[in-house]
């Protein structure tokens, strides 16, 4: 049974066998078919690298493809893009190129025809090569990939915009006392030395916050007036007592 990676290869071959005169016709006979195989779509011969959509699309090879004795010259397409396939015997070296119409790229391989083709006449087109696997993998990784996967790149030119996330930090929230409202008490938290009822200041010194922020944000530093009216109930290192603080005698 066929392999499934050579799928169409046998019946390709019988379709084209009696048109087939020299070896250089069966190494194009499986370039053609490994295009196909990627995609590819066949629309006529020539040297044209205008594409009209008018034109049918096919997976044969067209009439007169090796009318020329000594080269090749044959269109595809795919994704609506236009490639010239060229063919070039010299000697017992068929020289193939493959050009993208719209970037004017170019890649190659080279085959030795008498190492790579036993015979272009036979009963089953797997024996007609030394290695079609191998030939199969230098068309793929020569020909195909370096042109192909480049133009498809440079073809793409519509990048996706990032879409900015939301953030899910839910700010702090914190609870104040309740305290009613007095019409006559407006400003009695400025006046309140202690600070027990919030303090109305924009930068509240016992409790520095932004209403709303979920940060906290430090506000002015009070020094103390005296021993006896510290705010914070805690040394300050940055205000030491002087010599005999304590000492009632002084």
């Amino acid at each position: 049974m066929q392999s499934a990676d050579h799928f169409g290869l046998e019946m390709l071959w019988k379709l084209e066998q009696d048109k087939m005169t020299k070896k250089s016709d069966l190494m194009i006979l499986l370039v053609h078919w490994y295009l196909m195989k990627n995609g590819f779509r066949n629309v006529g011969v020539g040297d044209d690298k205008t594409l009209d959509n008018s034109i049918e699309q096919s997976e044969l090879l067209p009439e007169g493809w090796n009318a020329n004795n000594a080269s090749y010259a044959l269109r595809y397409t795919i994704n609506n893009e236009l490639y010239n396939l060229h063919g070039t015997l010299s000697n017992d070296t068929l020289i193939i190129n493959l050009l993208h119409a719209k970037t004017l790229q170019v890649s190659n391989a080279v085959f030795n025809l008498d190492t790579t083709i036993r015979s272009f006449r036979g009963v089953k087109v797997m024996d007609l090569f030394s290695n079609v696997d191998e030939q199969i993998s230098r068309l793929d990784k020569e020909l195909i990939k370096p042109i192909h996967s480049s133009a498809s790149t440079q073809s793409s030119g519509t990048q996706t915009a990032t879409v900015p996330q939301r953030s899910s930090v839910v700010p702090e929230q914190r609870n104040e006392p309740y305290v009613p409202f007095e019409p006559f008490g407006i400003g009695r938290a400025d006046r309140d030395p202690l600070g027990r009822l919030g303090g109305g200041m924009l930068m509240d010194p016992i409790r520095p916050r932004m209403p709303g922020a979920g940060s906290f944000i430090r506000g002015p530093r009070i020094d103390p007036m005296g021993p006896n009216n510290r705010i914070n109930h805690f040394p300050n290192p940055d205000h030491l007592p002087p010599p005999g603080y304590d000492d009632m005698f002084m």
